[in-house]
């Protein structure tokens, strides 16, 4: 599954400085040199910057009002840099031969991201390495339950080392993403205990943002079989006000199809969820397609890319969707099936398990 953890292995708080940013990029080879590279912020995907590299090298330049987490990404390189973007000079060493090694430093928020956040996720990513090893060199059929007590563990010390960095650095943005990475292990009460010690900026900022909509989703019912359905009204890809209520309860099974474009296990699961669509679409099956993207070009394209012929309707916020509230949604794909009245029959169908179950419903 396509967790909301993914893009949030990163960082920090705020510090205003009234000379504005100057980020300077030193890059190992020649490898990026002709090529653009994009300074965006790490939550929406909005460019900040752009630059070309020349000479190994390149310049991003501005103000900004309070700090904000960014990515540095290029054309046609598959990487992305995490990085603080404040008001002060900022040094980006891209190591090309190994992006993984890149950094920023030079600033309070980014000094810190870099010695003291980024250790911890490194030394997980490490031991998720390690232990991929030991399955590999076992031979034979996994144990795929003592695999999963190990992940878990894992994890564990993950939220455990956050919890204790958390602590010690209260506050700030990085504070704030700490948080993001354990807020399935703590009580709805502690995440907004450390939501309400971060400073007035942390707060506002987009991983701010992303906080508050989980303790909404944490405070919000599950969704349960023999409930209702519950209505939202989003936009078609043609900028359509369309609600799950024109096609819930009107007489036919509507599946629920929780996805985005950038998702990999949606996109692996969409072809086929398409073949079933095309099987049963007849026979009183419709499926209402509500997606967690934020650009709207690559959500057409996705839609196009992978032949989907259902309605769509998204608000283009990602995580910070009205959805995920709403549906309680904590990873993506998921999947809701309604019945002919509207009423919630199963969750987290997909596969052969989407196959059997729409079978029942429509014998052969």
């Amino acid at each position: 599954m396509k967790h909301l953890v993914p893009f949030l292995l990163a960082f920090l708080l705020f510090s205003c400085n009234e000379r504005g940013y100057k980020i300077t990029g030193k890059v190992s080879s020649d490898a990026l040199n002709g090529k653009t590279v994009y300074l965006k912020k790490i939550v929406s995907g909005q460019t900040l910057d752009s630059a070309s590299v020349n000479n190994n090298s390149f310049t991003f330049k501005g103000n900004i009002d309070y700090p904000t987490l960014a990515f540095l990404s290029a054309q046609g390189v598959n990487f992305r840099t995490i990085l603080c973007v404040e008001n002060a000079n900022i040094q980006l060493s891209i190591d090309a031969e190994d992006y993984s090694k890149s950094f920023a430093s030079g600033s309070t928020l980014n000094d810190l991201y870099t010695s003291k956040y980024l250790p911890i996720i490194k030394s997980v990513e490490k031991k998720f390495n390690d232990l991929n090893t030991y399955v590999q060199q076992q031979g034979g059929e996994p144990d795929y339950t003592e695999i999963q007590e190990k992940q878990n563990q894992i994890l564990e010390e993950l939220s455990d080392s956050l919890l204790i960095f958390i602590e010690k650095n209260p506050g700030n943005i990085v504070t704030a993403l700490a948080l993001t990475n354990v807020m399935d292990k703590v009580s709805v009460e502690k995440i907004q205990e450390i939501f309400d010690g971060l400073d007035d900026h942390a707060r506002q900022d987009e991983i701010g943002e992303y906080i508050k909509k989980g303790i909404e989703r944490k405070l919000s019912p599950e969704v349960e079989v023999g409930q209702k359905y519950r209505d939202m009204t989003m936009k078609t890809p043609e900028g359509n006000d369309i609600s799950i209520s024109d096609y819930a309860g009107k007489g036919k099974y509507v599946l629920l199809d929780f996805w985005a474009s950038w998702c990999g296990p949606c996109r692996q699961e969409n072809p086929n969820v398409v073949a079933l669509y095309e099987k049963y679409k007849d026979k009183g099956f419709e499926i209402v397609g509500i997606s967690f993207d934020e650009n709207k070009e690559q959500w057409i394209k996705g839609i196009a890319d992978d032949k989907i012929t259902w309605v769509q309707m998204s608000d283009l916020k990602g995580w910070n969707s009205e959805a995920t509230v709403k549906y309680r949604i904590n990873s993506i794909p998921a999947t809701i099936l309604l019945d002919s009245e509207g009423t919630v029959i199963d969750t987290g169908l997909r596969g052969e398990t989407l196959a059997n179950r729409l079978k029942e419903i429509f014998p052969e």
